[in-house]
């Protein structure tokens, strides 16, 4: 079954520049490893809740170009930022079966694997929903080598104490990314609307986490700009910390520019690698 989210790609341009980037924002960031087969390789930044923001640069963009990767090299080359969210499944081949028999096309489950900076080797199968995996709908993963291998838990920093609690989805057609939503999840979903009235849409709960799927009702917003210049698919994600006066104050102490709204503050996106981070109270 599909037991949770699992983690967030952010693209970079530079893997070694993006972790000094994230580290400023106070987060402890962990070399991951190289993926050899796929000609990239990545970061780690564990948070509270066991889901992780992975910064992922490519080494061989010629390489990429020839696995799933293709779509996000191209979006890269628009502009760095999230890629793409993914969630863990405890039984790939069941879920697999399962959303194709609600409608939904699925690739058949694919080995990958990672060499960490310390030589272990971590394994793990994935399955694509639709024709990319830089698109609207997450991938599947499944872990092959036990999970602390793939990503450490949280120790340290902004992210120990951070937990997700909104995904943000930018939707060309939010009528039928409903459909797609509702057969991933075999849940109904609401309709709202932003407390700025700029955006409307669907939300669905998944778990203790809210997937929204977003789509502008004015031009020239963050998300219209998304949809014209980068496509589909995963737009920001809200952070619940325990002590938000606290990361606040810290960020600003740092010289980190924010954007505050009614609830909480957006990172800017020129701070964060271009990756849309909005925080807000734990509570």
């Amino acid at each position: 079954m599909l037991t949770s989210l699992d983690h967030f790609a952010i693209l970079v341009h530079d893997l070694s520049a993006a972790i000094e980037i994230f580290r400023a924002l106070g987060f402890d960031v962990r070399a991951g490893g190289a993926h050899p087969a796929f000609g990239s390789h990545n970061a780690l930044i564990a948070l509270a809740d066991e889901t992780y923001f992975e910064l992922v640069a490519f080494q061989d963009t010629a390489r990429a170009e020839q696995t799933f990767w293709r779509d996000a090299v191209h979006r890269l080359r628009v502009a760095p930022g999230f890629d793409n969210f993914v969630l863990l499944s405890s039984d790939l081949s069941t879920d697999i079966s399962q959303l194709r028999a609600r409608g939904l096309a699925v690739s058949d489950a694919e080995s990958g694997a990672r060499l960490r900076p310390d030589g272990e080797r971590v394994a793990f199968k994935v399955a694509t929903i639709g024709e990319t995996r830089s698109g609207l709908l997450p991938f599947l993963i499944q872990d092959e080598t036990p999970r602390a291998l793939r990503v450490e838990s949280a120790r340290a920093g902004l992210g120990a104490q951070a937990r997700v609690k909104q995904v943000t989805i930018a939707a060309q057609n939010p009528e039928a990314a409903r459909e797609k939503f509702q057969a991933l999840f075999a849940i109904e979903a609401r309709r709202v609307q932003s407390t700025t009235g700029d955006a409307q849409g669907y939300r669905f709960a998944f778990g203790n986490v809210s997937i929204v799927l977003a789509h502008p009702t004015r031009a020239q917003n963050a998300l219209s700009d998304q949809l014209e210049k980068r496509g589909e698919g995963l737009h920001a994600v809200t952070l619940g910390v325990e002590n938000f006066n606290r990361a606040r104050s810290e960020l600003v102490a740092r010289g980190i520019k924010i954007e505050e709204d009614a609830r909480g503050f957006l990172i800017a996106p020129k701070a964060a690698c271009g990756a849309r981070l909005r925080i807000v109270s734990a509570q």
